[in-house]
């Protein structure tokens, strides 16, 4: 099976009508595109995104998690009936099956922490971090109630600051985003800041591994500060899983 991750979009438009990056996904022929977070950048309609979802859902099932800036727009709420109306898979803290060759994935998905947490707040930055993994920990056991324990899983999430949690969760592979590389990318570094990990972070990118589990970070192809990437391509992972 040959998984496409798409992440952090932020609303970026890559040529007329997204002409390009269609024409490439296109090319890349997925089994399934999963789409890990920030769709959306803001308050921004959602037009972009609805057309460029109408276009992919055609090539292959699209599955879906938000990120941390759908969280803060006021447009999710029209986002997703439209997503659901042409096919897409909204997996807010659920899982679904996917059978390929007689074998069959579960796949996961939970809500960014930050819906679930009300703004304005009073909250302090650590007590804000902490409730985040509360809930992110809540999330998981929610999407993946039901799942025999000899089940292959996938868990899509946005935040990779998380792999903690992650490796103690029942899941065997998990695919995020968020980081956007680090923005700035430097020999020898995982960039220079990313969002929820600060200076020099280091779940920025690549396949990061603990035990038999192993972590997904997409540098995703969007971009939502004023700071450009440097040194730092967006990329689309295509993942290839094969049968033991």
């Amino acid at each position: 099976m040959r998984i496409l991750q798409l992440s952090d979009l932020h609303g970026n438009v890559f040529g007329r009508y997204n002409h390009r990056l269609i024409k490439k996904i296109w090319a890349i022929q997925p089994d399934i595109i999963v789409l890990t977070g920030d769709l959306l950048d803001g308050d921004e309609g959602i037009n972009i995104a609805v057309t460029l979802m109408r276009k992919l859902i055609k090539v292959c099932p699209i599955y879906y998690v938000t990120g941390n800036h759908e969280a803060r727009s006021a447009n999710l709420q029209d986002l997703l009936p439209e997503l659901a109306k042409m096919g897409v898979t909204y997996l807010q803290n659920d899982h679904a099956y996917i059978t390929r060759d007689g074998k069959s994935i579960a796949i996961a998905g939970i809500d960014d922490p930050s819906i679930a947490i009300d703004k304005p707040n009073d909250l302090s930055h650590d007590e804000e971090i902490m409730l985040e993994e509360v809930i992110v920990q809540h999330k998981i056991k929610e999407a993946t109630v039901g799942i025999p324990d000899s089940q292959f899983t996938i868990l899509l999430s946005h935040r990779p600051e998380k792999w903690p949690i992650y490796q103690q969760a029942p899941v065997d592979l998990v695919f995020c985003g968020h980081a956007h590389g680090g923005q700035v990318r430097l020999p020898y570094t995982e960039g220079l800041y990313a969002p929820h990990q600060g200076l020099m972070p280091k779940l920025t990118s690549g396949i990061h591994e603990e035990g038999d589990k192993q972590m997904i970070v997409s540098r995703g192809v969007g971009n939502a500060t004023i700071i450009p990437r440097i040194f730092n391509e967006p990329e689309m992972p295509l993942i290839t899983l094969h049968n033991k």
